[in-house]
């Protein structure tokens, strides 16, 4: 009787009370998402440099004096090569253990360990990994390097210093794809293994006719969060490198950081800001199309 009175109550709720419920959380989210968008695009329409008291409606020079930047393209390339790396390298590590994992009995403490790094903040981990490589005083540059010959001082060169980020980022984000992976695993169903067992297979059969293709999915919705949020990717690089040496580590998030406080152009600043907008929800498409792909051929 009270699921009835419940149902009855709710299919004739008047629509405007519907609308009040709901209202708080549309403000909510409009605030903190609908109007920065906006005033995003806004300000990337206007002359706005912090010496030139003049700010005024410019249209699209903005966008097109960053299309012919070489510090737009530099920063792109550096990205990819980031992007190429670190979701590889996370990837391959978070399948690994996800699977070392997924039988284990009593590994509850053990996955604690290998999640640890995931609640420690990116400025943190920065720091943690910026003062062990340091050449100098740092255990693993200056002492656990030399003593296995590598002489040269990671930050210092321009090939040390993206592997030092790709590390400390892998280190950092590894237990996030290494969850979602396991989550799935641990879904596939145990019928397949041993009916693929009783026919013979092999365990590197098990892996890629049973395994693979059922974590197809949780694959490409971690490699999708993964990419968002490395093209975001901004405290641990600044932290570390601050872009350097030279433009060697400058991702789009520094080269905007740059754009906007030490060049003082806000207008650009603003202007690549659209342009990463635009490249995370060209991603975030693809791959979300590539997902329902996937699900339905299943």
């Amino acid at each position: 009787m009270i699921s009835a009175t419940l149902t009855h109550s709710r299919t004739t709720l008047p629509l405007t009370w519907r609308f009040w419920f709901v209202a708080p959380m549309v403000v909510a989210l409009a605030s903190v998402v609908l109007f920065p968008t906006v005033y995003l695009f806004w300000m990337s329409a206007q002359h706005w440099l912090v010496i030139d008291p003049d700010v005024y409606f410019n249209g699209v020079d903005n966008y097109s004096r960053l299309l012919f930047s070489n510090d737009l393209w530099q920063s792109i390339r550096v990205t990819g090569i980031y992007l190429l790396f670190s979701t590889g390298v996370m990837l391959a590590m978070g399948l690994g253990l996800a699977l070392s994992f997924s039988n284990a009995a009593k590994s509850g403490w053990l996955r604690v360990l290998v999640v640890m790094p995931l609640v420690i903040p990116p400025v943190v981990a920065g720091f943690t990994w910026r003062f062990l490589l340091n050449g100098e005083m740092g255990f693993i540059g200056a002492f656990l390097l030399p003593s296995i010959g590598f002489e040269a001082n990671m930050l210092a060169n321009p090939t040390g210093a993206m592997a030092s980020i790709v590390i400390a980022d892998v280190w950092s984000r590894t237990p996030f794809i290494f969850l979602i992976l396991l989550a799935a695993l641990q879904g596939v169903p145990r019928e397949l293994y041993e009916a693929a067992r009783m026919d013979g297979a092999t365990t590197i059969d098990e892996f890629f006719n049973i395994t693979l293709p059922m974590l197809r999915g949780a694959i490409i919705v971690a490699v999708l969060f993964r990419l968002v949020d490395a093209i975001n990717t901004f405290e641990l690089i600044f932290v570390m490198t601050k872009g350097g040496p030279g433009r060697s580590t400058q991702v789009l998030s520094i080269f905007g950081w740059r754009t906007a406080f030490q060049e003082l152009d806000f207008g650009q600043a603003a202007a690549l800001g659209v342009l990463m907008l635009a490249m995370a929800l060209t991603v975030a498409v693809l791959m979300f199309r590539r997902f329902l792909r996937s699900a339905e051929g299943r």
